[in-house]
């Protein structure tokens, strides 16, 4: 396999970015659970295999991806031969001292061949270099393959939001404290 570029994306690079099949495949998900005794309430999360594969839609629709794109601090594309084959968008004014990540999209037959992992990389490297603490990841609970690839990044929950996605989707959040 080539070696991946990674670059600063501008709008040139949109549609090639809309164009990458966003959805994804999981086998398992987490289900969410809750005990409470009146006074104190835990939450906890569990992997559940599922009995089946399920297809999973991207949580953001082009309209509102298109939007995000242009209010991001940073985006980067990672290219193969030319040819974008995966993004990750950085905004970096909505929580103090944090590079949130809201999207990273890798092409479905390139997955689990470490670009996630490298786009990863190149997101701390900015954020350091930006004098950023931390790096947090928001993904929905149902993506499962996010989930580990945060989790072999280094990456810890650190919470969760009932239909935070404009899907309706429930959120978990990762983060990577950096320095």
């Amino acid at each position: 396999m080539a070696k991946l570029k990674v670059l600063k994306a501008n709008g040139n690079h949109y549609e090639d970015m809309i164009s990458i099949d966003h959805s994804v495949i999981s086998t398992h998900a987490y289900r969410l659970q809750t005990e409470s005794d009146g006074q104190t309430t835990t939450f906890s999360f569990q992997p559940v295999k599922l009995p089946r594969e399920a297809h999973l839609s991207y949580m953001r629709d082009k309209d509102s991806l298109l939007k995000s794109w242009d209010q991001a601090s940073q985006i980067f594309v990672g290219e193969l031969d030319e040819l974008v084959v995966s993004y990750v968008v950085i905004d970096a004014k909505t929580l103090p001292a944090t590079a949130r990540v809201s999207d990273l999209v890798v092409m479905p037959e390139l997955r689990d061949k470490g670009i996630g992992r490298t786009m990863l990389t190149v997101v701390e490297s900015w954020t350091a270099e930006n004098h950023l603490d931390r790096v947090l990841i928001e993904m929905p609970m149902r993506n499962y393959p996010m989930v580990e690839l945060a989790l072999q990044c280094g990456y810890e929950l650190c919470g969760f939001m009932e239909t935070y996605f404009p899907n309706g989707d429930p959120a978990l959040f990762y983060q990577k404290r950096l320095g």
